[in-house]
């Protein structure tokens, strides 16, 4: 290309000097001067002209790439709105295996749980020959029956459980082992250590629920004589600890695998919390739960 500015630089100084060859010493000088003129003016001119090309191939190169990016560009989203519709469909499924299994808990913790005292108590009234005696079986029976329904219809709603409505969980948890006691004919003693403070719902309702699984498990299972129930406040915790002076249990058999406790757990992890069993054959059993200090008003 250099060769050919060359030539034409020649054939312009040459025509516009008078022809070629020059004929003069002055048209030679003058040939010269068009020559350098126009072989400066090719060569800007090619310069210009290359440097055009190579941002015309740059554009097209960006241009490309843009188009490739852009490619890639939706097909990442259209593998983000795949992946948005799958982790949509888990989520729903997680959070209805979730509502299967606190509303199964809740079933355990007041359905079946009531219903056992309701059989306990009529079973009683059948057993006894005092008409008074009797009386009074069916008057629990009735009642334990009335509050089962109705914390079976709270539990649909998911609300806090109606003990803790307008008390304390002290409060709460007192009354609800004076009546385990007076339903099961076993000596329960309730004690609270450290400084109380008013408990955000969902903490204090896994509790109440908790020891009332706790308690269920001892009529049931524990054939225990003595019950102590211990509500402790320790800074940024809350425990529960029920303990039974019953015939215990070896662990390594599995019978602590049973849903009673797999509920407790559920319903403490919920919470961020742990609940721990300790027991021995011939030796009582031990329930402790632990969760986060979560005062009334704020969020768990």
């Amino acid at each position: 290309m250099r060769t050919g500015l060359l030539a034409t630089a020649v054939t312009m100084a040459g025509s516009q000097s008078g022809g070629l060859p020059p004929s003069s010493l002055t048209t030679w000088i003058g040939f010269g001067l068009l020559f350098a003129l126009n072989a400066a003016i090719g060569t800007v001119t090619l310069r210009i002209g290359e440097r055009d090309q190579a941002r015309t191939r740059e554009l097209i190169e960006a241009i490309t790439e843009l188009e490739r990016t852009n490619v890639r560009f939706e097909q990442a989203l259209s593998e983000n709105q795949a992946l948005h519709e799958q982790l949509l469909l888990q989520a729903r499924e997680a959070g209805i295996d979730d509502e299967r299994r606190r509303l199964a808990a809740e079933i355990h913790d007041t359905l079946a749980q009531g219903l056992t005292g309701i059989v306990t108590q009529l079973q009683a009234a059948q057993d006894t020959t005092d008409p008074a005696a009797a009386g009074r079986h069916v008057e629990r029976a009735a009642a334990l029956a009335r509050r089962s329904l109705g914390e079976a219809r709270r539990s649909v709603q998911n609300l806090a459980p109606q003990a803790l409505e307008h008390s304390t969980l002290e409060d709460a948890l007192s009354h609800t082992v004076r009546a385990w006691s007076a339903e099961s004919g076993i000596r329960a003693d309730f004690t609270v250590t450290g400084t109380t403070e008013p408990l955000h719902e969902d903490i204090g309702a896994t509790l109440l629920r908790i020891t009332q699984g706790a308690l269920a498990n001892v009529g049931k299972h524990a054939a225990a004589e003595r019950v102590g129930v211990t509500v402790s406040y320790m800074g940024d915790e809350v425990s529960v600890d029920v303990r039974d002076d019953g015939c215990g249990f070896d662990p390594a058999t599995g019978s602590v695998r049973g849903f009673g406790l797999r509920g407790m757990q559920s319903r403490a992890a919920r919470i961020a919390g742990t609940v721990n069993v300790e027991s021995e054959t011939g030796a009582g059993t031990a329930v402790s739960v632990r969760v986060p200090l979560v005062k009334a008003g704020t969020g768990p």
